[in-house]
């Protein structure tokens, strides 16, 4: 039997690719005589790498489809432990040393495909129904089977499915009994497991599937079903082949941070006329979209509340005397690269009709590949500067960042300035009443740091500004700050650690954390607006500051020059 490893429709023999991997990893080259049994050892070795292994002789008959079916599993609530059982055996996994003595004659197949000793598990209770989904589910699923888990209306990760075998005694000592005294014995062993950053929406996938929403029972839709929705769902990193044995031809193009930057820099924007300014509606459509990013919310929207939430924004900051027309960037936008919609018929024409989309209520939103892009703070805070360089110079950008929801972007650490959200609040005659002086409780809360790397970087510097050398005492005792580069704060969400710190004297750390003066490439401190210098910033050999955050840093101070300008 001759076993061969499919990659986006090309077949390799399995038997060359793992001796080609033994040349490269130990630096000779196997042959197919050095392996034997190849269904227990290069097939499954491969297979829980990720591959899609088949059998030669059976994909010459016919018998079997090369791309995955798709299993769609709901994660369960907090009543069935779902989040706790997830976290326990498929995000942090089951160490097979403790659960050994139950596995019997599956311990060794486990032991084969993961050489770490860490098994990722999932299963489903028996059922007492003869012919429902679950058990059409459980009887037809196989291993190379893509397993997709839902939770709160949306898939929220993706994993293989390595082995499966039933075991009752496992599943117990896995994740216990449930309240009807059954247990999770349909267990399936799950590799190259993928949490997806941004959750995707269920409800045009499973619309597509013909499966009702909510998912409630586990759920089974063959691989032409699953090529169907493929489009829909994050695309699979895939591990990667000797650069000899994959053709450059057949690997799509992957979007780049740069590649991300120069569709945002050269959208096809509407104009009146020509010389006349561009339409304004797309850049605002895609800040709008980023800060969902920033807010960890999901990617794609329904129609409604894209109209709900851009158009105001559009009123607000469109170009004077324009319509408000939401629906032109809910599907226009299309055209960037970056954007896509769902659950529009394809005869609906090159513009569907608003009472379309009002009918059918599609969902939009960026692209899996932009949206994880966005996910990195940098990748974001250029993209938010591209957008209000190249489109809104003539706006109020910090109130446009502020009303999409990245109003943090106004300072470095990101955290809300009480003045400002007092200022121009009136005082009530019951606050008049309360004393001289009025009084308004508040409720915030702020990043908990590290006191101990705090207290490094003081001492290290002596307490000593790295702007202006400056050692303060007060009380008869050194004062100075630790100031973040990356600020702690949303949108930023910088790491509280030792190369993210700057030693400053309060002026210099006001002036850092108000974007007025920023680190340039060759380590001299300059005032943003003058670009005029401060000096060399003050370093120490036992502090290495992270150049990436400082670049970071400037480019705050950068979109905060374009917001004055």
């Amino acid at each position: 039997m001759t076993y061969e490893l499919v990659l986006e429709g090309d077949r390799f023999d399995s038997k060359a690719i793992a001796g080609v991997a033994h040349l490269y990893s130990a630096g000779n080259l196997l042959s197919a005589d050095d392996f034997s049994g190849g269904a227990n050892t290069v097939a499954r070795r491969l297979r829980a790498l990720g591959f899609t292994v088949q059998e030669g002789a059976t994909v010459a008959d016919g018998e079997q489809e090369t791309t995955p079916q798709m299993v769609l599993q709901p994660r369960g609530g907090a009543r069935e432990r779902g989040p706790q059982n997830f976290a326990k055996s498929v995000r942090r996994g089951i160490r097979l040393a403790d659960v050994r003595q139950v596995l019997g004659e599956h311990a060794e197949t486990l032991a084969g495909l993961y050489p770490d000793g860490v098994a990722r598990l999932w299963g489903s209770t028996p059922t007492t129904q003869t012919n429902n989904e679950k058990v059409r589910a459980l009887r037809k699923r196989r291993v190379g089977d893509d397993v997709f888990f839902y939770a709160e209306n949306h898939f929220i990760a993706r994993a293989r499915i390595l082995h499966l075998f039933n075991s009752p005694l496992a599943a117990q000592e896995v994740w216990g009994i449930n309240q009807d005294g059954s247990t999770w014995e349909h267990v399936m062993a799950l590799g190259e497991v993928e949490e997806f950053p941004t959750r995707v929406l269920a409800a045009p996938i499973l619309q597509r599937l013909n499966v009702p929403a909510p998912l409630r029972s586990l759920t089974l839709r063959s691989a032409e079903d699953y090529r169907r929705v493929a489009p829909l769902l994050p695309v699979r990193s895939r591990p990667r082949l000797p650069r000899s044995l994959t053709s450059p031809s057949a690997v799509p193009a992957r979007l780049t941070p740069e590649k991300l930057l120069e569709r945002l820099g050269s959208l096809n924007t509407h104009r009146r006329s020509e010389g006349t300014a561009r339409s304004r509606h797309q850049p605002l459509s895609l800040l709008w979209a980023a800060s969902r990013i920033a807010a960890g919310k999901p990617r794609l929207a329904p129609w409604s509340v894209f109209r709900s939430e851009v158009g105001p924004l559009l009123a607000e900051f469109g170009l004077p005397g324009s319509r408000v027309t939401p629906e032109y960037p809910f599907w226009h936008l299309q055209g960037s690269g970056l954007w896509e919609v769902h659950g529009i018929p394809s005869d609906a024409g090159p513009m569907p009709q608003l009472g379309i989309l009002n009918t059918l209520q599609p969902v939009a939103g960026l692209t899996h590949a932009s949206a994880d892009l966005l996910q990195n703070p940098l990748t974001r805070l250029e993209a938010v500067l591209k957008l209000c360089s190249t489109y809104l110079a003539d706006v109020d950008q910090r109130e446009v960042l502020s009303q999409v929801g990245l109003g943090g972007y106004a300072t470095a650490d990101g955290l809300p300035d009480e003045d400002e959200e007092e200022r121009g609040q009136e005082v009530t005659e019951r606050e008049r009443a309360a004393g001289p002086t009025a009084r308004r409780e508040t409720t915030y809360s702020r990043p908990v740091r590290n006191p101990a790397i705090v207290l490094q970087v003081k001492e290290l510097h002596g307490h000593a500004c790295q702007v202006c050398a400056t050692r303060l005492e007060y009380k008869r005792r050194p004062y100075s700050e630790a100031a973040h580069i990356r600020g702690l704060g949303s949108p930023h969400d910088g790491p509280d650690e030792l190369p993210n710190l700057l030693c400053l004297c309060p002026n210099h750390h006001v002036l850092f954390d108000g974007l007025e003066i920023y680190v340039d490439v060759d380590g001299i401190v300059r005032r943003t607006h003058s670009g005029d210098s401060l000096g060399s910033l003050h370093v120490h050999d036992g502090h290495q500051i992270d150049e990436t955050y400082l670049h970071y840093h400037r480019t705050l101070c950068e979109l905060n020059r374009s917001a004055e300008e």
